[in-house]
């Protein structure tokens, strides 16, 4: 009686053991209802990415890290004879190639471009100015006058981001805004060449000395947090 007794109580703990494993079809829909579930799918988005020659405005680690100014034109402009500048003139722009490149911010080039990877949408301004065009052969010597810069052919990320604007540069050194991305444009590569409409203007002088003359550009980008 106990080994029968024994082989029942074996039998039944296999059956609700056999009852337990059997899977339950929480999700069936036998009456050709429907069943939703939902899972997840995620993944992370950090700032940065490929970037081309140049350097950043920021210090890494900073917030303005991933916002660069990869490239900044030179503007090499059409000589001008004593007579004209002691007139006054204004003196077409020809192309990218100085004689004395400074090779500070980017190659030099026709080109401007900005990138902005921090992915904060904060948005950026690019500034510029001009110092007195100096002879180089003898640093006493200035001119005067206002450069008038103008981009042309603009390839942008976000086509909603505006156009850089026309830029009266004048030789004071006061800076003017070249191109302006608000809150959440501006992100991505963007940039624009130099427009043969660029010209600079040289304020009439007496007793201007012959030689090549030479202006400093300075290019600020920075950027725009908004609250």
């Amino acid at each position: 009686m106990k080994k029968t007794q024994l082989m029942t109580s074996l039998t039944a703990l296999a059956l609700i053991g056999a009852a337990a494993l059997t899977p339950v079809d929480v999700f069936a829909a036998d009456d050709g209802s429907s069943i939703t579930a939902t899972t997840s799918a995620e993944f992370e988005v950090t700032a940065g990415g490929p970037t081309e020659d140049g350097g950043h405005t920021g210090t890494p680690g900073s917030k303005n890290e991933n916002l660069w100014l990869v490239k900044a034109p030179d503007l090499h402009f059409e000589d001008a004879t004593i007579a004209k500048i002691i007139a006054g003139t204004d003196l077409a722009y020809v192309d990218g190639t100085v004689q004395n490149p400074t090779g500070d911010t980017a190659e030099n080039n026709t080109l401007l471009k900005v990138s902005d990877l921090r992915g904060t949408g904060d948005g950026w301004v690019l500034t510029a100015s001009i110092d007195q065009p100096t002879l180089v052969s003898d640093d006493t010597q200035k001119l005067d006058g206002i450069l008038s810069l103008a981009l042309g052919d603009v390839d942008k990320s976000n086509t909603a981001t505006p156009d850089p604007v026309v830029a009266d540069l004048n030789t004071d050194g006061t800076a003017a805004k070249v191109w302006t991305a608000a809150k959440d444009l501006g992100q991505g590569d963007n940039q624009a060449s130099v427009d043969g409409a660029t010209k600079f203007h040289i304020n009439a002088k007496p007793d201007v000395k012959k030689g090549v003359y030479d202006a400093t550009i300075t290019w600020t980008l920075t950027s725009t947090p908004q609250p």
